[in-house]
């Protein structure tokens, strides 16, 4: 895809979906079953975008944030009411320029990507990459529940940016924490905000323990390596 603008179908969600994660759905709304369909015939990605709050999911008038997460269906799972369970895997993010009602049962928008800025220095920025990573392996360690799974032989991504995504993912961050670090294009700050939420939680040992899903990591890296 290009800079350029160009329509995407929207899910409004009361969740976040950053880049290079997944998220599990499950799909019962009729317009939505559409939605996944036209994905389905047309090789499309939609758009999750966070609603603001006091807004509802299902309402066609919800205030939606500007900044989403375009998604890829992986794992999809028909059930025979038409219902889908399926994984979402979070790809780049957009913008939205201008939302389209009412010309599908489902909102549309037009976006244009959203990326983050080219570092000051490259080799910096990845060698500041490398230290967040070990501190993630370490924050695996001894806070998460990683499935009988050895920390070392989870891959995590080499790119930076990608990394921070990764790491943000699996933070218990309330959703405008979540939101902020989606709408930030700077790498090194990014990186910077998921080390010290590592280094605080390492060091109050207080939060409750969370599972980390190995199958969907691997999922992951099946659809997009």
């Amino acid at each position: 895809m290009s800079d350029s603008i160009w329509t995407i179908p929207l899910f409004p969600l009361e969740t976040v979906l950053f880049p290079y994660t997944a998220l599990p759905l499950h799909v019962f709304e009729p317009r939505y079953r559409e939605m996944v369909m036209y994905c389905l015939e047309n090789d499309s990605p939609f758009g999750i975008v966070l609603i603001r709050e006091g807004s509802k999911a299902g309402d066609p008038e919800a205030e939606l944030y500007e900044i989403g997460t375009l998604a890829r269906i992986g794992r999809l799972r028909r059930l025979p009411d038409g219902r889908f369970y399926l994984l979402a895997l979070g790809e780049e993010r957009f913008q939205i320029v201008r939302l389209i009602r009412g010309e599908a049962p489902y909102l549309k928008a037009q976006v244009r990507l959203w990326r983050d800025a080219e570092p000051f220095s490259w080799e910096e920025e990845q060698r500041f990459a490398e230290q967040v990573a070990k501190l993630f392996r370490e924050f695996l360690r001894k806070m998460l529940d990683v499935g009988g799974l050895r920390v070392d032989e989870i891959e995590l991504p080499h790119d930076p940016s990608a990394l921070s995504f990764a790491i943000a993912g699996t933070l218990q961050l309330d959703l405008p924490a979540r939101q902020y670090l989606l709408e930030l294009q700077d790498t090194m700050e990014r990186l910077r905000i998921v080390q010290q939420i590592m280094e605080s939680m390492l060091e109050s040992l207080s939060i409750e323990v969370v599972p980390f899903d190995p199958e969907r990591w691997r999922e992951y890296r099946r659809h997009f390596n």
